[in-house]
């Protein structure tokens, strides 16, 4: 071989293995937020419950919210005049003009709460009420949030704990992971 042709060879060498020990430029950032289980999360009903009792949740806040303070939320309690238990989603109260990145339920009927350990991308119900039970787990997804660069949303796992019809409320533990780009739903630092 000639030497400008083995000079090139091994310039172009160094050159991807420099590159390639920079990390993968497709790869997420790291994590910021650690996950974990909020097992104290409480929603009032939102047709008969006062005003100042919280009805909405907020997955990227991670909290419970008044419908009277916020234009946005993810996802609110109510009882229906027939005495059923629903989530509603955002885009089943208030036209968005989205057919996607709305947030939305998926029921998990065979994986306990503890098990779960990545959230699906799709088969969200985000148009329509989700009635439940106690003891029943849901995937959750947000609607898309402008903190996430990438335009998508962020994930969480739910179970439905007790409900109680003279305060009207429900109790929920939810686990919510806020890190951009990441499904995992496994306490800690995620890592997918």
């Amino acid at each position: 071989m000639r030497p400008t042709v083995v000079r090139f060879v091994l310039l172009l060498l160094l050159g991807v293995f420099a590159w390639s020990g920079c990390g993968d430029p497709l790869s997420l950032l790291p994590p910021s937020f650690e996950n974990r289980v909020d097992s104290t999360a409480v929603l009032y009903a939102a047709s008969r419950s006062p005003v100042v009792k919280p009805s909405g949740w907020s997955i990227i806040s991670r909290s419970a919210v008044r419908l009277d303070q916020v234009s946005s939320f993810d996802f609110l309690y109510d009882v229906t005049p027939g005495g059923e238990h629903i989530f509603v989603p955002f885009a089943a109260l208030v036209k968005t003009g989205r057919t996607t990145g709305n947030s939305g339920f998926r029921e998990e009927l065979n994986i306990p709460f503890d098990s779960i350990t990545i959230a699906p991308q799709t088969d969200y119900v985000s148009a329509d009420t989700v009635r439940f039970r106690v003891g029943e787990v849901y995937y959750v997804r947000s609607s898309i949030d402008g903190s996430c660069s990438l335009g998508i949303p962020y994930y969480a796992k739910l179970q439905v704990l007790a409900l109680d019809d003279s305060a009207m409320k429900v109790s929920f533990r939810i686990l919510a992971n806020i890190n951009c780009g990441y499904r995992s739903l496994e306490p800690g630092l995620p890592t997918k």
